[in-house]
């Protein structure tokens, strides 16, 4: 006795029987087939490719952070007093550091901004679409302030630092020759001379180096006199 087929079993085999057929096209058809796809992408709205490549934004926003700082810093100290303290140095890297984050945030802020339009463009008119889009609107801005505001403090902080660095040359050390140390300010040193800090100690070193005889005014006595 013959197997019953069922209606839904049936169905199957049509469906499989329409797919062989496919996969036998002839090729003339294949070939209709390929020419229709191609009138067809040509009558859409092309959109080309444009993904964000994170690596040359990264180098991008590394290099304008660089020349950011660098023109601040430059403006007010010299290259070589920012590479011989630390202190200025270390600086300046946190500097380009904080920079270039803000400047690659804003960047990729930017790029999602500009793909949410597009999609509405295409018809992406879902609520939530404007939601976003309005909130990464707002985060921009935020980015765009901070870095305004972190600029301002930057160039607060190195017009600061160059009046700490033209003290801290001033009141450096200096090595003066001399007989005796006149205050704790003073300190010998192998070489025969004396380490001096701070400037009173030095207009005190150079009276001290005046003879007595000129202080009390023998100088202006005739030498024939003083026999």
């Amino acid at each position: 006795m013959p197997r019953k087929i069922t209606p839904e079993r049936k169905k199957e085999l049509e469906e499989k029987d329409e797919l062989e057929a496919l996969l036998e096209l002839d090729p003339a058809i294949d070939q209709e087939i390929q020419d229709l796809t191609a009138q067809a992408n040509a009558m859409l709205p092309g959109r080309a490719d444009n993904f964000m490549d994170y690596g040359v934004v990264k180098t991008e926003t590394d290099a304008k952070a660089h020349g950011i700082v660098d023109s601040v810093a430059h403006f007010y100290l010299t290259k070589e007093s920012i590479e011989s303290e630390p202190y200025i140095r270390q600086k300046n890297m946190v500097d380009k550091v904080t920079v270039s984050n803000l400047l690659f945030q804003m960047k990729t802020a930017e790029y999602a901004i500009i793909r949410l339009l597009e999609e509405m463009d295409n018809g992406s008119v879902h609520p939530r679409t404007f939601e976003v889009l309005a909130a990464l609107q707002k985060s921009k801005m935020e980015i765009v302030k901070h870095l305004s505001t972190f600029m301002t403090i930057m160039e607060e902080n190195y017009k600061k630092m160059k009046d700490d660095y033209r003290v801290k040359v001033t009141e450096s050390p200096m090595l003066l020759p001399g007989e005796v140390a006149i205050d704790e300010g003073i300190q010998p040193t192998s070489s025969g001379g004396y380490v001096i800090r701070g400037t009173r100690s030095l207009m005190e070193t150079m009276r001290e180096a005046v003879p007595e005889t000129r202080a009390s005014g023998d100088l202006r006595k005739d030498p024939e006199e003083n026999e």
